[in-house]
């Protein structure tokens, strides 16, 4: 029992301290996440990374934000797109919208799949661009090419190189890859990705080296931001994150329970 809490001595014990500031910290979470709900317009265009059951994959699908009494929300979807009977409802959903200029994403969860159109959904955490760097970010080895951005016929021959290496990790803003040879210092190259995603074409867009480093001889690690790069690329890495977040999750919950 927490006497000091209950005789009302205002030298509180550790626990009933820890208990207030956490307590304080849930308000405060409630709080953000209820403003950003209340300023999202109603019937805006967004974009869920939807789990579903029995796969790793996510379901990305346009839909409608509807305005209810936050930190809860709808969505609604056209007939026909949303697959009711596979949804896993247990999972968080990812919900990605421009706010101002900015990309930003919410972590919501379902609390009812209302029809065939409709999803209520509860608003978990709010994810801002600079947290989008780490909070998708995850260990991911798939080969990768990098070359010069000057198409064939422009630029020196100096300018035109290219070499394969191996991704080490990835999110939704950039990349840590592998090579046996020093990328050229470029301020920004073409980089090729061939996602094992449910389309076949390769993924290819620009981006920045931000630093480069020699681990061992003739093995070169390099850290690239994208710079050029078209939303729906940069949604099939971002689903291919969280179907390796997701896979790796059961990993640790089938470990822990063995």
């Amino acid at each position: 029992m927490d006497t000091a809490f209950l005789s009302g001595n205002p030298q509180l014990s550790g626990r009933t301290r820890r208990h207030r500031f956490l307590n304080n910290q849930r308000s405060l979470i409630v709080t953000i996440q209820t403003d950003f709900i209340n300023n999202i317009p109603d019937a805006k265009p967004v974009k869920i990374f939807l789990p579903l059951q029995a796969t790793d994959h996510r379901y990305r699908q346009h839909c409608i934000f509807q305005k209810t009494i936050a930190p809860g929300f709808n969505l609604l979807f056209e007939p026909g797109s949303l697959p009711v009977n596979t949804i896993d409802s247990k999972s968080p959903c990812i919900i990605n919208l421009d706010m101002a200029g900015q990309s930003v994403s919410i972590e919501a969860m379902i609390k009812q799949v209302v029809n065939a159109q409709v999803l209520e959904m509860i608003a978990s955490k709010t994810i801002n661009h600079e947290e989008m760097r780490n909070y998708f970010r995850v260990d991911y080895t798939m080969p990768i090419i990098a070359s010069s951005r000057f198409p064939e016929g422009f630029g020196t021959t100096e300018e035109h190189w290219k070499i394969s290496g191996t991704t080490i990790d990835m999110s939704g803003s950039g990349l840590l890859a592998f090579f046996h040879k020093k990328p050229p210092a470029d301020k920004l190259v073409k980089l090729q990705l061939p996602l094992p995603d449910d389309k076949t074409e390769v993924i290819s867009f620009l981006a920045r080296p931000i630093r480069t480093s020699e681990v061992d001889e003739n093995r070169y690690v390099v850290a690239y931001h994208y710079d050029e790069i078209n939303d729906e690329d940069r949604d099939r890495i971002v689903g291919q994150c969280l179907i390796t977040q997701r896979r790796l999750l059961r990993l640790k919950i089938q470990v822990k329970n063995d």
